[in-house]
């Protein structure tokens, strides 16, 4: 015979199994969602090194980045390429561990990109040319420094010369979760 203690006992069982299962749940949801937002943050930050490198604005950069002079012209314009190129909201990024871009990073729940950057040119002169408001690189390749700087009519004139020997560089992209 089942008694009303027994229905009690199994009510009151019942009530504190459901609590833990409900307590459990939500605690693992909570995770799932998590990880979720994690894997979706990770994806985004692959994709934009990604984009980067294959649209070539990485390798301007990075270019732009150490042929500057003391004006810090070329420095600005590779900073602008790369903002224009980023859509993150949280983010850091660095060329050989110097901070070159940082919007809204505050370092917690951080994940970081790795992209190894060596320069796909044939050896020879290239010229950094424009002025204030356009700097480019000429995807050109000149054999004589003379002929570089000939070649250009601008402000600014900067044959460099690129080597097979140049080190490649290490840009890290954090983003924020």
């Amino acid at each position: 015979m089942i008694f009303d203690s027994d229905v009690l006992i199994g009510t009151i069982i019942l009530m504190i199994g459901m609590g833990y299962w409900t307590v459990s749940l939500t605690e693992h949801n909570d995770v799932y969602m998590g990880a979720v937002q994690n894997e979706y943050q990770f994806d985004k930050g692959i994709s934009t090194m990604e984009l980067l490198a294959s649209s070539g604005v990485l390798q301007d950069a990075v270019l732009l980045y150490y042929f500057d002079e003391e004006n810090g012209a070329l420095k600005n314009k590779s900073i602008q390429l790369l903002n224009e190129s980023i859509r993150l909201n949280n983010y850091k990024l660095q060329i050989d561990n110097n901070t070159i871009l940082s919007k809204n990073f505050n370092g917690s729940s951080s994940y970081y990109i790795i992209a190894t950057v060596t320069l796909n040119r044939s050896e020879g002169w290239y010229v950094i040319y424009g002025d204030e408001n356009d700097i480019n690189i000429s995807n050109k390749r000149y054999i004589d420094y003379s002929d570089a700087i000939s070649k250009y009519n601008t402000n600014i004139r900067m044959p460099v010369y690129y080597s097979k020997n140049t080190t490649s560089s290490k840009v890290k992209l954090y983003i924020g979760g």
